[in-house]
């Protein structure tokens, strides 16, 4: 992503990748979360936690379908300029 710096669809695609990256770190926190806890019926950290990973699951596919367009995108203007 370096070499494309200058052109401004590298901050799109810098930002679709930190969206996957803090995504898929807080499935894995919520999976901490859930296999650490007990057999309790009601426990609501551990509701909580499959909640927030079902979140997290669709933010990263959001994230990659930006990330998707952004290369697209800039595919394109590579080609427009070349």
């Amino acid at each position: 992503m370096n070499s494309c710096s200058g052109i401004g669809g590298s901050s799109a695609l810098q930002n679709a990748q930190l969206g996957i990256q803090r995504g898929v770190a807080r499935v894995a926190r919520d999976a901490q979360v859930v296999a650490g806890s007990s057999a309790s019926a009601g426990d609501e950290a551990v509701t909580g936690a499959l909640i927030d990973a079902n979140q997290q699951a669709l933010n990263v596919e959001a994230s990659a379908r930006a990330f998707s367009i952004a290369d697209k995108t800039l595919g394109t203007l590579i080609d427009i300029k070349a």
